[in-house]
């Protein structure tokens, strides 16, 4: 396991009931947060966080079941990470501010492939089409 994938693990397991439904309230600031950003050095990230946004949003709303929990767990994580304003890497360093945010989605997203995969059909958002790159 790497030091990101320790990380997103660690932090997805200390997330608890009463944080997830604060969370549930604040996914529309999240992606109102995630359509603003657009670094260029991590043009992925945008619909990366957006495609995790429509998945717990659709979990939260019962609208998918996963089979994967973890991947739950770990997409909410990194999205409150992406939304919090302290991060490892601060996004107001020109250049480099949301390369942590990105590794942190990326990791999430190449961790579940498969319940990702899952959810892309049935919401018809192919899983396929996004590249893990940053």
């Amino acid at each position: 396991m790497n030091d990101f994938q320790e990380f997103v693990t660690n932090g997805a397991q200390k997330i608890t009931p009463g944080q997830i439904a604060s969370f549930e309230e604040e996914l529309p600031l999240v992606l109102a947060k995630i359509n603003e950003v657009n670094p260029p050095e991590q043009p992925n990230l945008r619909c990366h966080a957006q495609f995790l946004v429509r998945y717990v949003e659709d979990c939260l709303d019962s609208k998918y079941t996963p089979d994967d929990v973890g991947a739950l767990a770990e997409a909410i994580f990194a999205l409150m990470y992406l939304h919090k304003g302290v991060d490892i890497i601060p996004d107001i360093i020109p250049s480099i501010g949301y390369s942590d945010d990105s590794a942190v989605v990326r990791t999430v997203l190449a961790g579940h492939v498969k319940e990702f995969t899952q959810f892309g059909e049935v919401s018809g958002i192919p899983f396929s089409s996004l590249s893990i790159e940053a």
